[in-house]
């Protein structure tokens, strides 16, 4: 997307370089050099031979080597499942696969997966045509599965096939199969009580009764559909009797009318599981359908807006978002730009403005396409996702000091080497690639943050249909783009800027020391997320990306210019960039009152729970990278007047770091109808519903709710 003062070869060159580098991490992972994978399918079957019209059992044997894993049928919060897909001869019909118990798995990041570990054996019921077509059968599958550990995810696939004589049916593999079927969950009614409940909207819970106390007791969730995500499961204490009850949050509701499953696994002492396939008696309603009765003690979901105020939300959501911190840097270069354009043609000052606008409207369809992929793969979206990848953060890091440098006049950046349309001519002719990659990368530091109107606009948007995500992401792209287009419109309304002169290559200068600054706030969100040592890599290797376009614009675009500069690059991404995805281990820190006296706890929900108890609670949904949170928290949050409130009223502070894209923390933020940081939420003695104030927050948002507090 970007180069130097460079014909489109070298654009072509550079924009390669960097695809490949966030590609890279991903080749390097999924090859295993001359290594065999960690994971070895074959299939078996129960028989030697096959009998006309006396059905068999053939599975697929998965033999996976320590510290790996595969997943199953539901995969958890992340992955995709393994899946088998048999090729049988003609004639032959397969029954369902049979999934064996999984294994709960809490891997990094708190995320919870439903795993099979170092062996499994996944099988069906195989009935044969009363005439058998040949006398060998071939049977075969087609595999794909996803293998972890705890640094990486790797997909695989196969093909495997098991050829079986015709004949008298004598058996086979006869230990290995009773083994796994003796693990797979039976249909019957289990030795125990099993009651389903919907306490809330957003918690769906499970009692168990006449279990044995010192039994154990697993339940593996299998949701009605793919758009129903469950939280980590709670257990309460076992009372005396063996009773017990097991509680998932969900953080998206499905559509009604869907049966919920589950399997529940119990084993005493070292006898092997056992498990049950159990059914919900009562079709689970969708998360907004809460009775009368549990909506006077429970905090059921508001109903959302509808489509035109939505879209109305989101006009004036992408119109504030103009004047948040995370925008202000780039605002300032198009407004260079608007300056150096009032005495050209008005023509092509207002079709630059379009232009623009337009890569403003791409890259929020780009964000509305992800939404919808995101959710039709089963996942959530957040906005300022991307800040939570460090490729993808590095990335941004790198383009933003290509921009600071060709404000220094080392290079320009252009799309082409024949077409003007430079980015560098921001500051001269703006050419047309260049105004639309300026669209997109003034959109690109805007969703590091929320402003008003958006959290709740875009919580609401994403659980909408297609058609309506779309229309609500493009409405906040013309809320955006709005008053550029207005000034391009009307070129005379640029006399109230001032007229272009010499001052104008020390103020682009000026602009480049801006955009150094965003790379230091950038580089600290690295530092702040992945460790002091990462950030010092990622230094390193934008020292040496740096020095690249200095070679490059020394040498005036000559072809050794070209290839030199590449290599110094890629010299420098192949020597830093590893240190720099590494995260360094978290250090536990004591807790201690900052210098107003509020002590900031990390968010649990356990925490949370715990606290209720004693009084109100305040909890600060943030991150690193999201300059909205770090303004509200230095000039409202710690501030005497609201550290001397919390103090009075003895409110618990939480503080939910989201920088690392925590999934217990997204599952939370959700349940607030936001999907994106800042969030601030009051829960106050009394009150059965959280209190979700405003992103742009002010210090009477703050007070008041405390001031009606009873506490």
């Amino acid at each position: 997307m970007y180069v130097c003062r460079m014909n489109s070869r070298f654009a072509s060159l550079a924009l390669v370089w960097l695809l490949a580098w966030c590609g890279v991490s991903s080749a390097q992972i999924g090859g295993f050099g001359d290594k065999a994978p960690p994971v070895t399918p074959t299939i078996v079957a129960d028989t030697k031979a096959i009998e006309a019209g006396k059905p068999f059992t053939v599975g697929v044997r998965f033999e996976i080597e320590k510290e790996w894993d595969i997943y199953w049928q539901n995969v958890g919060e992340i992955g995709f499942p393994t899946k088998v897909e048999w090729e049988l001869p003609p004639g032959f019909k397969a029954g369902p696969l049979q999934w064996p118990l999984p294994n709960a798995h809490l891997g990094a990041g708190d995320i919870l997966n439903y795993v099979y570990e170092e062996e499994t054996l996944l099988f069906a019921e195989v009935t044969p045509p009363a005439e058998l077509p040949a006398r060998s059968i071939e049977i075969k599958a087609k595999l794909v599965w996803q293998m972890c550990n705890a640094q990486q995810c790797v997909p695989g696939d196969a093909n495997v096939s098991l050829t079986i004589p015709a004949g008298a049916a004598v058996p086979d593999n006869a230990e290995l199969f009773a083994k796994w079927r003796a693990q797979t969950p039976k249909t019957g009614k289990p030795p125990f009580q099993v009651t389903w409940h919907r306490g809330a909207a957003d918690k769906l819970a499970i009692d168990l009764a006449g279990l044995p106390k010192d039994s154990k007791a697993e339940f593996f969730p299998l949701p009605p559909a793919r758009e129903i995500k469950l939280g980590h499961p709670t257990w309460s204490e076992i009372a005396a009797d063996g009773a017990r009850t097991v509680t998932f949050p969900i953080e998206e509701g499905g559509a009604p009318g869907l049966a919920f499953q589950g399997v529940i696994a119990t084993t005493k002492g070292d006898a092997p599981r056992e498990g049950w396939l159990v059914s919900a008696d009562d079709q689970i309603p969708p998360a907004n359908a809460v009775t009368a009765l549990e909506a006077s003690s429970q905090a059921a979901p508001k109903a959302g807006p509808g489509l035109l105020a939505t879209l109305w939300g989101a006009f004036l959501g992408g119109l504030i978002l103009n004047l948040m911190p995370c925008v202000l840097p780039v605002i300032a270069l198009k407004i260079f730009g608007f300056i150096s354009q009032a005495g050209e043609d008005p023509r092509r000052v207002f079709r630059l403005g379009l232009t623009f606008a337009a890569g403003v409207l791409v890259f929020f369809l780009g964000l509305a396409a992800l939404a919808i992929g995101l959710r039709s793969a089963g996942h959530s979206f957040f906005w300022g996702m991307q800040f939570s990848d460090p490729r993808l953060l590095i990335g941004l890091i790198s383009i933003v000091v290509l921009f600071a440098l060709s404000m220094f006049g080392t290079f320009d950046i252009t799309l082409g080497g024949t077409a003007e349309n430079t980015i560098g001519k921001l500051a001269g002719h703006n050419g047309y690639g260049g105004a639309f990659v300026h669209g997109l990368f003034t959109t690109l530091l805007g969703t590091s943050c929320t402003a008003p109107f958006v959290g709740p606009v875009l919580g609401f948007a994403v659980t909408q249909p297609p058609a309506s995500i779309c229309a609500i992401f493009a409405t906040m792209a013309v809320g955006m783009s709005l008053p550029y287009v207005l000034l391009t419109w009307q070129p005379a309304w640029m006399r109230f800027l001032p007229k272009p002169g010499v001052w104008m290559e020390r103020f682009k200068q000026l602009m480049g020391f801006v955009l150094l600054a965003v790379v230091v706030w950038l580089l600290g969100v690295v530092g702040s997320s992945r460790g002091v040592s990462a950030m010092t890599a990622s230094a390193w290797f934008l020292t040496i990306l740096a020095l690249a376009g200095w070679v490059f614009g020394a040498g005036q675009r000559r072809w050794w210019a070209v290839v030199l500069a590449v290599l110094i690059a890629v010299a420098g991404g192949k020597l830093f960039l590893p240190d720099a995805l590494k995260k360094e281990m978290p250090v536990t820190k004591s807790l201690q009152a900052n210098a107003l006296g509020i002590v900031w706890e990390p968010f649990t929900e356990e925490r949370l729970q715990e606290a209720r108890k004693t009084g109100p609670v305040f909890i600060d949904f943030t991150a690193s990278w999201c300059p909205n949170c770090k303004t509200n928290e230095a000039l409202v949050i710690n501030t005497k007047a609201v550290a001397d409130a919390f103090k009075a009223k003895k409110v618990t502070t939480l503080v939910a770091d989201f920088s690392d894209f925590d999934p217990a923390i997204a599952a939370k933020i959700k349940s607030y109808q936001r999907i994106g940081v800042p969030v601030y939420v009051f829960y106050l003695p009394g009150s059965p519903e959280p209190i979700v104030l405003p992103e742009a927050l002010t210090q009477s948002a703050i007070l008041a709710p405390l001031a009606a507090s009873k506490s």
